[in-house]
């Protein structure tokens, strides 16, 4: 499909920027790199700052970006994140064009555009490796290409304005992929439960692409099945010493002894599962059943905004349990309200709550923003957490990070696969004694080596890295000790043959950051090239003086597809608010409804001429209100610390105005800030202020000035806030020259204090 087949008009008939994404990638061993293509117009008649969230795959290290603008080609290089931020800012004040990648948070990562000019077209092109792995015989490779809605604060899961995903149902972006496997691989049963595909074998492996038109909804899953399990290894060059990648892959004797289960089943029936998800999730739990043995023990819970246990207590798997289970099967759906999976996890975990005596198996597609806290009690219950991922678009990331905190492990289902092979997995691991120990012999002594998984389970590879000075010649092996059970071991020869990239050395140093201190991390972020949370790629492009822009970019927020079926219902719940809330946000018109996924926007938005305590908690962290970011009407999302600060002194009114006023700008996204009196006061200025202002303009002073004065006054509080960044850029640039108005100025920052 080309990319002019795009739609591009989002539902209120905005233009996206985006025209469509190409991806190619080759799988040699288990080193899977992909090169993704993004291609941006403008299509719009002044410059903009395009803003695209997108994601990740877990454990995958981004190694390089280049940006094709016009006939230039630029290549991007790793900053200091306080530095890029600075860098790119300092770009768009002065018109010119800036190109910035920042990880967001749980797999995703934000590319800002800024001031892409009226009709010209980027393509930004970025290339990432990741490490597969053998999985008691298959290998699974995703390629993930959107962000369904997520519920709870965005702020909770560490993200900025400018950064949260948002979803319309009316834009569609073409999606091309094509892979080329070589080695053990090629040789596989080869199947996509996500996608039609084409295959054509060569000298060089075999060639995988889209047999059809495809879009950014789903994301593309290869499965590879038939595989001899077995251990591998790799030397490569790292500056003037070496690294070597041991791939170990232990394999389960067959007499080996199944333990019985104590297994607490936990499903997600939240609104976000409906359809698709909640069908696949009730396949696995019924293959889940059938596999229980009578010696096995287990609960059953759902959970939404409540949690509900309907067998509250490990039961025996007899035959009236497995009776009795089908029967809750059959009534259980998606009705369940908003995701509270950290209560409902804590409330199950709780549940005959032996340290370690039982195993929680979650059923989820994982889509919750602020993992944190959710993380940090499932390693206080020290139960592990089995998660089967179900969906078009699971949060990989998240549902990674939950298995991998408590010693479980995760499987996936797209909603066309059969789940029995996972499910059969699934329970090989539950039902294996648990590793206490390993030991790794290495030929020689190395410098470093990165860190073992929590979880480690026979007929799986399990990736290490060292690190040495010399050459290393021999084998390496891996034991892993089960109490009295039989050890389970892994050996591999290392090659002769030493590879000159420099890719695995950039994953082993991302690897090796988890160990470190914050500055230990960003100098070897820095000396490796890697994005992460301290450090952000940048490009800026100087631009001539014919040519630089003249005005602030407007921002053009890239949304997300809706996620194929995510809901079950194929589309996403639009409300009408009234006419002071449409105000409020900067919307005038009825027609151009905002985007609601489980509430509208009226419940949360207090009127603003009420009391200045509502609208302070109304909007103290909520951000930005025309994304598709979900909130709980009865607990408005709160930082607490930023509460504590706008309750304090005669600040609140200004506190709850500064977010209703970023509220609006992010909403219209057309850098437009409030010019009159009236529309201070539809935005519930404090009528002190109001008073002060007013009698700035009857003494005879312009009205523009004055509310533009006011505006400048209000950065220092804009940062305190932590409002987006764009109206931050919008307040700074209030005035053209430094001189303008300047004794105004002063007086009116001075009132506002």
């Amino acid at each position: 499909m080309g990319h002019e087949a795009a739609m591009l008009k989002s539902i209120d008939g905005s233009t996206m920027p985006l025209l469509g994404v190409a991806a190619h990638g080759k799988v040699n061993g288990l080193l899977f790199e992909l090169s993704v293509e993004q291609r941006y117009r403008n299509a719009t008649k002044k410059n903009v700052e395009a803003v695209y969230t997108f994601p990740l795959p877990f454990a995958a290290v981004l190694l390089d970006m280049e940006i094709r603008l016009g006939e230039k080609l630029l290549h991007a290089v790793v900053v200091e994140k306080s530095n890029a931020e600075a860098e790119y800012e300092e770009a768009i004040d002065k018109g010119d064009t800036a190109i910035m990648l920042e990880r967001a948070a749980d797999g995703m990562l934000t590319l800002n555009l800024g001031n892409l000019m009226a009709g010209e077209e980027a393509t930004i092109r970025y290339r990432y490796a990741q490490l597969l792995r053998f999985e008691h015989g298959s290998v699974r490779l995703t390629v993930p290409t959107v962000i369904a809605p997520r519920y709870g604060n965005p702020a909770d899961g560490g993200l900025q304005p400018h950064q949260i995903p948002g979803s319309d149902l009316g834009v569609a972006y073409p999606f091309t992929l094509s892979l080329q496997l070589q080695g053990t691989l090629a040789a596989g049963t080869i199947a996509s439960p996500s996608h039609a595909i084409a295959m054509a074998r060569s000298e060089d492996g075999l060639t995988v692409t889209l047999d059809s038109a495809a879009a950014l909804d789903r994301d593309f899953v290869l499965t590879v099945a038939g595989l001899p399990a077995r251990s591998v290894a790799v030397v490569a060059m790292d500056k003037t010493a070496y690294v070597v990648l041991a791939g170990f892959c232990a394999d389960v004797p067959r007499a080996a002894a199944e333990l019985p289960l104590r297994l607490k089943v936990l499903v997600d029936c939240s609104g976000s599962m409906g359809g698709d998800s909640i069908e696949a999730a009730k396949r696995a739990l019924h293959r889940v059943f059938a596999g229980l043995t009578a010696a096995d023990h287990f609960s059953y819970s759902r959970f939404g905004t409540e949690v509900h246990h309907d067998i509250d207590g490990l039961v025996p798997a007899d035959a009236a349990a497995i009776r009795r289970i089908g029967t809750l099967l059959a009534q259980t759906d998606a009705s369940m309200g908003g995701t509270e999976m950290a209560s409902a996890l804590r409330s199950v975990f709780g549940m005959e709550a032996d340290d370690g005596a039982a195993d929680v198996l979650l059923i989820t597609d994982g889509e919750i923003f602020g993992a944190d806290a959710l993380l940090d009690a499932a390693r206080a219950a020290h139960q592990r957490v089995f998660v089967v991922g179900v969906g078009s678009a699971p949060a990989e990331g998240l549902l990674h990070r939950l298995a991998d905190a408590t010693g479980g492990a995760c499987e996936f289902v797209a909603p066309a696969e059969d789940v029995e092979a996972g499910i059969l997995r699934m329970f090989a691991r539950l039902r294996a004694p648990r590793v206490a120990r390993t030991t790794i012999a290495w030929p020689a002594t190395p410098t470093w080596v990165t860190p073992l998984p929590q979880a480690l389970f026979g007929g799986e590879t399990v990736h290490v890295f060292a690190g040495f000075d010399a050459l290393p010649c021999g084998d390496v092996e891996l034991q892993m000790l089960s109490g009295e059970h039989a050890p389970l071991t892994a050996r591999t020869a290392l090659p002769v043959a030493v590879s000159a990239s420099d890719t695995l050395a950039r994953m082993a140093a991302a690897m090796r950051l988890s160990g470190l201190k914050a500055k230990a991390q960003l100098a070897l972020a820095l000396d490796y090239s890697l994005l992460t949370h301290q450090t952000n790629m940048l490009v800026v492009h100087a631009r001539m003086e014919g040519e630089k822009a003249q005005d602030l970019p407007a921002l053009q927020k890239i949304a997300q597809m809706h996620a194929a079926r995510w809901g079950g219902v194929g589309s996403v719940r639009r409300v009408r608010y009234s006419r002071e809330v449409r105000r409020s946000v900067g919307v005038n018109t009825p027609s151009a409804a905002i985007e609601s996924y489980c509430m509208d926007a009226s419940a949360v938005l207090p009127k603003f001429r009420g009391s200045q305590r509502k609208a302070t908690d109304a909007f103290a962290g909520i951000g930005t209100l025309a994304d598709a970011s979900r909130y709980d009407r009865d607990r408005p999302p709160e930082n607490a610390a930023t509460l504590e600060t706008i309750r304090s002194g005669r600040f609140t009114a200004i506190g709850a105005f500064m977010h209703a006023l970023d509220a609006r700008f992010m909403a219209t996204g057309l850098g437009t800030l409030p010019t009159t009196l009236d529309d201070l006061d539809s935005m519930g200025l404090d009528r002190n202020f109001r008073a002060d202002i007013a009698r700035f303009i009857d003494a005879g002073a312009d009205e523009d000035a004055v509310i533009r004065a006011f505006l400048a006054a209000l950065l220092p509080w804009a940062d305190k806030l932590g409002c987006s960044r764009q109206l931050r850029r919008a307040l700074r640039l209030q005035f053209k020259r430094a001189g303008e108005h300047l004794s105004m100025r002063t007086e009116v920052a001075i009132m506002v204090g």
